[in-house]
């Protein structure tokens, strides 16, 4: 496995939470409405943050330069 960007793979498990926390909020006693494509936005929209950490931004905060 090559070396994953680390803030990627945190901030995509953060969005997952976070959408799955939305997409299941409805008022007490009733099921959520939610149209049908989108629990698919919960593992399309990880595979984007983390491609965009490693291929675009390139930023990792956990991953410190040696000198």
């Amino acid at each position: 496995m090559k070396n994953r960007n680390k803030t990627g793979i945190v901030v995509a498990l953060i969005y997952c939470f976070v959408l799955y926390a939305i997409l299941i909020d409805a008022p007490p006693g009733e099921a959520p409405v939610n149209p049908p494509w989108a629990p698919a936005m919960i593992p399309l929209g990880a595979v984007i943050i983390t491609s965009l950490f490693d291929y675009v931004i390139k930023f990792d905060f956990f991953e410190k330069k040696k000198k």
